[in-house]
Parts: structure tokens; C-alpha cells; sequence
């Protein structure tokens, strides 16, 4: 799929749904203003409601959105239903936010890609308010965690940060503010925070783990600012996620040729991908 802009007054809202009623995933998105809004609901329980919040330095000085947000791309087919906007910031910085929600697998991807236009130490912060009752409760030992109200209602998964708090990463997760708090920082001209939502209660007893990949362009590992892929593997299903942060190119990624800015995809039982979106 070729990404073509498109924009007007009633694409600034859209609900994302992804599972069968009446313990249906849904997501309502308002981007109207300088702020995106968002609900998230799951079982019939809200477990965020209220604006995503970005917070951003470039060298130390902050960052404000400078116009509202856009439109990108919108998809919804029988696998997903996808949103991606964009909003110029100062500094000459741009945010390129992703809400990904797969109906048949049950999980959320939600991401915001900064875009620098020179090298620079790069800062960022998101927040998401937790639904009445909602907490997030961290891992000792990894970096993950789960919304819980009563009972687990989601597994959050912060892929761009390594998953053993042993290793070394420059960032967290953790609740904050009555929130959902996921900061990183890097030095390059892009930034790329992706948080993966398990949605299938059926799930969230089973074994799950998951990796940042390594991205070749002939044959050589690019950097972490031209292109981000990452594996995650709950039970026995796995998926693929790939975007491309640099000018797009012929690029490989676990033996797979991409020549495509986003990918999310499955791993079949054979090993092969099937893809659930592919952004060209």
C-alpha cells in the first residue's frame, strides 16, 4: 500500500476495533487539536482515556508542535485497523505517530517516530492516563508489565528498550501521574518508541519475550536511526514490525527483503511472514 495524505474535518477522529463483541478491543483516536486524544477500552473495562501527551527535547531545549495534527494514512481491513498522522514541531522536528490495532491477533501498537533533520541528543517522553482503577504494574527483572484493574487487562511491552533491566538501555517504562509513562533518548536524527499492547487475556499466562533486530543495507547493520525492526513471540505466535526511519530502501531484516517504509506482520508455522499492513 502506497501512503497518500489525506485530511479534512472528518478524518480527525476514527475508532479502531479488533476482536468480537461484546469483550471487544476498541480504541477512539480525536486528533482535532494540538493533542491527540485517545480511549482505550478492552472487556468492556477502560484502561486509558485522555490526551497522549508528547514531550520532546532537541540539545536540551524544548520542543512544542508548531500545527495541528494531519492525517496520513488511514487503513481498516478484515486483519487491522491502522492511523498514522503527523505534526510539525520547532526545533525542525516532526512526529509521526502510529496506532496500529490488529483485529484476529488482539494487540496494539501504538508509536511515535521523531523525525530530527540533523544529528542531536534527542529526548523523549510520552504519557498515557490509565481508566479509573487501572495501574501498571512493572516487572522486577524485565521491563515489561501489565494494565491490571481487578484482574490483567493488557501486556505492555516497550520494544525499543532492551528487555532484561541487566542490560543496558537509555529509558523506561512505568506508571507516573495517574499515567502510562515510556521515556528514551537517543543521539541521531531519529527516534523511534513503539509500545506493543497484548490484548488476548487468553495470552497472558503463556511465555513471551521479544528483540530488537538487526537491519542490513547491503550487507551491512544500519544504524538504529535508519531503520528499526523488532520481534515479539507470546505462546507460539510471533510478529514482525519494521519501519523505516531513513529514505526508504532494499533492506533485509531476519533473511526477509523490504523495500517498504512500515511493516507488521505474522510468522506462519513455516516460518514465513505474512503481512498484516505494509506501508510503501
Amino acid at each position: 500500500m502506497t501512503k497518500t495524505p489525506t485530511s479534512s474535518e472528518k478524518d480527525r477522529a476514527a475508532v479502531l476495533r479488533a476482536g468480537q463483541p461484546p469483550n471487544e478491543a476498541s480504541l477512539e483516536v480525536d486528533f482535532g487539536r494540538r493533542q491527540v486524544w485517545i480511549e482505550l477500552k478492552n472487556g468492556g473495562k477502560v484502561l486509558a482515556s485522555g490526551h497522549w501527551k508528547c514531550h520532546l527535547r532537541e540539545n536540551g531545549a524544548w520542543a512544542r508542535p508548531a500545527a495541528p495534527w494531519e492525517q496520513v494514512l488511514r487503513v481498516s481491513d478484515e486483519e487491522a485497523d491502522y492511523l498514522e498522522v503527523s505534526c510539525e514541531w520547532s526545533e525542525g522536528l516532526t512526529v509521526e505517530r502510529h496506532v496500529f490495532l490488529a483485529r484476529k491477533d488482539e494487540f496494539l501498537l501504538l508509536a511515535d517516530a521523531v523525525l530530527a533533520r540533523q544529528p542531536a541528543d534527542l529526548e523523549y517522553r510520552s504519557h498515557w492516563p490509565l481508566g479509573p482503577g487501572v495501574v501498571f504494574r512493572g516487572a522486577k527483572e524485565s521491563r515489561e508489565g501489565f494494565l491490571v484493574a481487578r484482574r490483567r487487562r493488557a501486556l505492555v511491552l516497550p520494544l525499543a528498550l532492551p528487555e532484561w533491566r541487566a542490560e543496558t538501555g537509555s529509558g523506561l517504562l512505568a506508571q507516573a501521574d495517574d499515567g502510562l509513562q515510556l521515556r528514551q533518548t537517543v543521539h541521531g536524527r531519529r527516534l523511534f518508541a513503539p509500545l506493543f499492547f497484548d490484548l488476548a487475556p487468553t495470552r497472558f499466562g503463556q511465555p513471551f519475550t521479544w528483540r530488537r533486530l538487526t537491519v542490513a543495507e547491503r550487507l551491512r547493520a544500519v544504524a538504529d536511526d535508519t531503520a528499526a525492526g523488532f520481534r515479539v513471540q507470546i505462546g507460539d505466535q510471533q510478529w514482525l514490525i519494521y519501519r523505516s526511519l531513513a529514505p526508504k530502501a532494499n533492506r533485509t531484516l531476519l533473511g526477509h527483503n523490504l523495500s517498504s517504509e512500515t511493516l507488521v506482520a505474522r510468522f506462519r508455522r513455516d516460518g514465513e511472514v505474512e503481512a498484516l499492513l505494509e506501508v510503501e
